[in-house]
């Protein structure tokens, strides 16, 4: 659930949380200013923010599959009961 969260909701949802703060420090900004036009979401530069996500979420998805696995020639032994104990799966050099 964590590896769901982190590779694909995370990087899909960083950057409109950027705006998000972006947009509320403009807003406030202006709003001190005394400036009468405030800036919108309908004015959101949607299709970068839609591309953003899409390409930090692919990038996560590449880092994720890079680091997944163990070296070329070791070997994992599948979990196994010794003596009455659950003894994990590990790697072992060939």
């Amino acid at each position: 659930m964590l590896r769901k969260l982190l590779t694909i909701v995370l990087p899909l949802v960083l950057p409109l949380l950027v705006y998000a703060i972006y947009l509320a420090l403009a807003r406030r900004k202006a709003r001190l200013a005394g400036e009468g036009r405030l800036p919108r979401w309908q004015e959101a530069p949607w299709a970068a923010i839609s591309i953003a996500s899409i390409l930090l979420m692919i990038a996560s998805l590449a880092v994720w599959r890079m680091n997944l696995g163990v070296d070329p020639g070791v070997k994992l032994v599948p979990p196994s009961v010794v003596d009455g104990e659950v003894v994990p799966s590990h790697p072992v050099p060939e």
